[in-house]
């Protein structure tokens, strides 16, 4: 953990590596409000830390996860409330996993969801407005509405019909299928000046295509 105010310094080392065998840190996050930092690497261990704290050797490890899947990336949902968090990761088992947190008095975690991809994930991405982006190997982004998820209400909570909407209801952009590993994505995240709805995605192909969500039953490139 780097502080960039002071040239840099570095002010914790988080120390995922294994002895027996190679391993290394494939993806990291913090929520939106910074509260809860995530991280997997190692062999495959999904890590959550309370972040609160100005000093990163103070953080809390609240608890960590060992997967048996290689997890490649993931990314934090919009801010629900305080004390209900969700954290989406997938790599190579070709599903997405939906992580339900709850940091009261007690942190409780179940997983919640599994979107089910046709292909190993290298990408996700989850814009303000509920919509999930997923990035797979080959050359589709999937793009899934899971807005429910910012009712404030926990999953259990919830009527299964939403849950089973949220999976089924999905947008796909697929880009030279089969011959293309989509690589990266992000969002545009909106100001209070204008509205933004757009998503950004590159692939191994060489191509970086802007899209426009606001349209969910269809995909199509943003004007120039």
């Amino acid at each position: 953990i780097l502080d960039v105010k002071n040239n840099c310094t570095c002010m914790r080392v988080i120390d995922q590596s294994n002895a027996a065998e190679r391993s290394f840190v494939v993806s990291s996050a913090w929520n939106e409000d910074g509260s809860l930092f995530a991280m997997v690497g190692g062999r495959s261990n999904l890590a959550i830390y309370d972040s609160r704290l100005s000093s990163p050797d103070n953080w809390e490890l609240l608890f960590s996860i060992s997967l048996k899947a290689t997890i490649s990336s993931l990314c934090w949902g919009p801010s629900v409330k305080k004390g209900l968090q969700y954290l989406a990761f997938g790599g190579g088992n070709e599903t997405v996993a939906i992580l339900e947190i709850k940091a009261r008095e007690q942190t409780l975690w179940e997983t919640v969801l599994q979107i089910p991809c046709n292909a190993n994930i290298n990408d996700l991405v989850w814009n303000n407005k509920g919509l999930i982006c997923i990035g797979d190997d080959d050359g589709t982004v999937s793009v899934v509405d899971l807005s429910y998820l910012k009712s404030g209400k926990a999953v259990s909570e919830m009527n299964y019909n939403w849950q089973r909407q949220g999976v089924i209801s999905q947008t796909k952009l697929t880009r030279n299928l089969g011959r293309n590993a989509i690589t990266s994505l992000c969002c545009q995240s909106p100001s209070a000046a204008f509205d933004i709805n757009t998503l950004a995605v590159g692939g191994s192909d060489g191509i970086f295509e802007i899209i426009d969500l606001s349209e969910r039953g269809q995909l199509q490139a943003a004007p120039k």
